[in-house]
């Protein structure tokens, strides 16, 4: 299996070249589109239009006091037409307003430590700096002798303390992995083409990994990959694509407690006939899932409060779970949360105390899909300290919404 790695070379000769003395550029004018309701004093990734000429993978600082009182370090894309911040606005947006500011081209070094992706071996590694934050599993990997074999999913995931907050091939589930995504039904016509969730007869062949951005703000890595299984086979009996996925995971630097991870999947039928869902009972458990090591005091909720117990096809457009994970006494967690665009809004969950947090899309019945024609499915975990109260997951969750249409207007969102 040949396996691509690739970044954009051009974003890293850039960043090297501003890290070399120049002379003082002309200043930049970037424009933020915040609309109506925006939550003020937290902070979220916000993307603004660079006006003029492109700033291809360029740093710039900025101060306004729409923004408070400190410089604000943004980092354009590799286009150089849009880019990202991580900054709260001073007071809440209760009308949609359009800010400019100026701001300066700076040296790569001026955010901190940089977010990149680095080759590790069967995979890719996030690092902020020295820090690791997630990986990336590219190659087929097996825990259990073969039994289950996986690959294209994140483990481990780190916690803002570096205490590891997923689980792997956990005891109680051997199939389950980190954060994954995956479905218990695959039909193609009337043949069943194996069983994604418990990695049978099924395996994800990853075809190409890129690194298409890195630096202090965020770093990006784009897959592509085919569904293929056993069961579904050309005439030379080798496996054929069922599904292409292709998927997008933006990673943001740590700012004030918290740290935000992007999730976009996009799914197209390669053949006539495909069709996935969940189990096939009342759970129908599928889709996006992170399965979590359960810290002490674990406490999860949902739009609906706190649980009691487990959660079973409630419907919620975000979930946390917090409690005390490691070592340490204090109190931290993830929040889960889906964009208003999915297929079903809210979705409905299955939210579980042992460990297993899932988004359960489509549920029992099997959907189509299309050829030519993708499905969407938009996540975005969110990493902070305290606990629930503090997590503000009902605020982030609005915002996510909210900002969502300015940030593709502003062509650098994830779309």
């Amino acid at each position: 299996m040949k396996q691509v790695i690739a970044c954009v070379t051009t974003t890293l000769a850039l960043l090297v070249a501003a890290s070399s003395p120049t002379k003082a550029a002309a200043p930049v004018s970037l424009v933020f589109d915040l609309p109506a309701g925006l939550p003020g004093k937290i902070v979220f990734p916000l993307s603004c239009r660079v006006v003029g000429a492109p700033q291809k993978g360029a740093v710039l600082r900025f101060q306004h006091a729409m923004f408070g009182a400190r410089p604000v370090v943004v980092q354009c894309l590799a286009e150089g037409r849009s880019a990202w911040v991580l900054a709260a606005i001073r007071d809440g947006s209760q009308k949609s307003r359009r800010v400019t500011v100026e701001a300066i081209v700076v040296d790569a070094s001026a955010g901190g430590p940089g977010v990149t992706f680095v080759s590790r071996t069967g995979g890719l590694e996030c690092r902020e700096g020295e820090k690791p934050i997630l990986f990336y599993r590219r190659e087929p990997h097996s825990l259990d002798g073969g039994k289950h074999v996986a690959a294209n999913y994140i483990h481990p995931l780190y916690g803002l303390d570096q205490t590891v907050l997923t689980q792997d091939f956990p005891d109680d589930h051997k199939h389950h992995h980190g954060i994954f995504w995956a479905w218990h039904q695959l039909w193609v016509g009337t043949t069943r083409a194996g069983d994604p969730w418990i990695n049978k007869d099924f395996l994800p062949v990853v075809r190409e990994a890129r690194i298409v951005e890195r630096g202090p703000v965020f770093a990006e890595l784009k897959t592509e990959v085919d569904w293929t299984s056993p069961l579904i086979v050309g005439p030379d009996k080798r496996s054929k694509p069922i599904v292409e996925e292709q998927a997008t995971i933006r990673v943001f630097r740590t700012t004030a407690g918290t740290r935000h991870i992007d999730f976009r999947l996009e799914l197209k039928a390669v053949l006539k006939g495909v069709r996935i869902g969940g189990s096939e009972n009342v759970k129908g458990y599928s889709g996006f899932t992170v399965r979590m090591r359960p810290p002490a005091g674990m406490v999860i909720h949902d739009a609906g409060g706190r649980l009691g117990g487990d959660r079973v096809q409630t419907a919620s457009h975000w979930a946390d779970i917090s409690g005390r994970f490691g070592k340490s006494d204090a109190m931290t967690g993830l929040s889960i949360l889906c964009h208003p665009s999915y297929p079903e809004s809210p979705p409905r969950w299955l939210l579980r105390h042992y460990g297993m947090q899932n988004v359960a899309w489509p549920g029992r019945v099997a959907v189509p899909l299309r050829r030519g024609q993708a499905v969407v499915l938009r996540n975005r975990l969110i990493l902070h300290r305290g606990d629930f109260a503090e997590s503000k997951a009902a605020v982030r969750q609005q915002g996510y919404r909210l900002l969502d249409r300015a940030n593709r207007a502003a062509r650098g969102a994830i779309r």
